[in-house]
């Protein structure tokens, strides 16, 4: 499912419910997370050129949201913490592979493209893991909302209920600043 949350929401926890997004089960940590948006489609024209101009639209054009204290479940750390030790065991092949190469000449030079293709896997594995890449959410282009595209349905149901209750609670301190506005400013009759 998918849900989208404003921003100011996010970033104040106002409208985040103490579920996972990734998992819909309840918290048992809660990790600062900053959001980012997505590059623009035109800009993926721009890795033609090479990977810099890419690099350098994509940092000036990005828009950040940072949710104070993310929920994430009991799954979500044992998510991180494999792939994790995965990632960086895969990464430690890569010296490892050096030394096999000198002992087994004949396949060494195999070894080490195999490794750097392990380090590599690792690298993304790794970076896959980490808590701001969990509840997969996106900013949009223009900052105003964070959309979460495969958010599970029990974390949809309470964003839902907690986005309702907030705006009442806004719609509540609007009324009551505009009725001492009111009185204030009424005539003396």
């Amino acid at each position: 499912m998918s849900i989208t949350i404003p921003s100011g929401l996010v970033h104040n926890g106002t409208g985040i419910p103490d579920l996972c997004s990734r998992h819909g089960e309840p918290a048992s940590l809660r990790k600062p997370v900053k959001f980012w948006s997505k590059p623009p489609t035109w800009a993926y024209f721009l890795i033609l050129l090479g990977a810099l101009p890419f690099l350098i639209v994509t940092l000036v054009m990005r828009k950040e949201v940072q949710a104070q204290a993310w929920p994430f479940c009991p799954q979500c750390e044992k998510l991180h913490r494999n792939r994790l030790i995965i990632g960086i065991s895969l990464i430690a092949l890569l010296p490892l592979s050096f030394v096999l190469a000198n002992a087994f000449n004949e396949v060494g030079p195999l070894l080490i493209l195999l490794a750097f293709v392990a380090a590599f896997a690792g690298i993304i594995l790794q970076s896959r893991g980490t808590y701001r890449v969990l509840p997969w959410g996106f900013v949009s282009q223009d900052g105003s909302a964070v959309d979460f595209p495969k958010a599970h349905p029990n974390f949809v149901a309470a964003a839902q209920a907690a986005y309702a209750h907030a705006a009442q609670q806004y719609a509540a301190w609007q009324a009551s600043q505009h009725a001492g506005y009111d009185a204030g400013h009424r005539p003396a009759g």
